[in-house]
């Protein structure tokens, strides 16, 4: 009886010791296939970039002109000052009503930051004190729906001021900058139909459209936040408009 069970032994050894390493190679390849296809994605992934509009920005270079104590954009400091995540220039398009505002806050003792918007003709559009809070890192603000819309083909100046234990004042360290909304024209509206979100920060920062190239980047890292490709972006982003100091601080949510 033995003598007719051993070929039928040796037959399944010999189909365990195909099947086995058969089965590992399958594994293997299937990891080394995902593993390939995450590094083919990211090559092929969008890569973000800035073009500066030729037209059509604020053309008035007064955008960036200091008040009294204007922190210098490059310095963050015990006590510190608000930098705004802007082009060198401090000016930038929009094509919405209510944008959103970007700024890094170094950790200090400050606990609000005064933001006020006013139209070409100097007159108030809205102004507030945002809470910080204790908040170190980069900060987003948008403006809220209690605040005109920004109209189309105007420009507006903006300005943030550190408020400390003295309270707001003429020579509180401030910076200014501008902003000009733009309407979309019809061939970018078309190519921002059914994109992600990286996709359309690549859009818009094509066409020379900073506020959206941003905070559409920034959305893309809210949706994932552990994604290192798009960490990469971000920081090279900031980097390609001389923002290197503050590139690698958190994105506050």
């Amino acid at each position: 009886m033995s003598r007719k069970l051993f070929p039928l032994f040796a037959v399944g050894l010999c189909l365990e010791l195909i099947i086995v390493p058969s089965l590992i190679n399958s594994v293997n390849a299937e990891s080394n296939s995902t593993n390939q296809s995450q590094k083919i994605q990211n090559l092929v992934r969008a890569n973000v970039s800035f073009d500066p509009p030729g037209s059509g920005k604020p053309d008035d270079t007064a955008g960036g002109a200091s008040r009294g104590g204007e922190c210098p954009q490059e310095v963050i400091s015990v006590g510190g000052c608000v930098i705004p995540l802007m082009p060198g220039s401090k000016e930038g398009l929009t094509t919405s009503g209510r944008p959103t505002f970007f700024f890094y806050i170094p950790k200090n003792s400050v606990k609000e930051v005064f933001f006020s918007l006013v139209d070409e003709n100097n007159k108030n559009i809205y102004q507030t004190k945002i809470s910080l809070a204790g908040k170190s890192g980069i900060i987003q603000f948008l403006l809220p729906e209690n605040a005109p819309l920004l109209e189309v083909g105007k420009n507006y100046r903006w300005a943030f001021v550190m408020i400390d234990e003295q309270g707001l004042r003429p020579d509180s360290p401030a910076v200014k900058g501008r902003i000009r909304r733009i309407e979309t024209d019809s061939a970018l509206q078309a190519q921002l139909q059914n994109v992600t979100p990286l996709e359309r920060a690549v859009l818009y920062g094509k066409n020379g459209i900073w506020y959206e190239t941003l905070a559409s980047l920034a959305e893309a890292r809210k949706l994932q936040p552990n994604d290192t490709y798009l960490v990469g972006q971000w920081e090279q982003l900031l980097k390609s408009v001389g923002l290197e100091a503050i590139a690698t601080q958190p994105l506050l949510q």
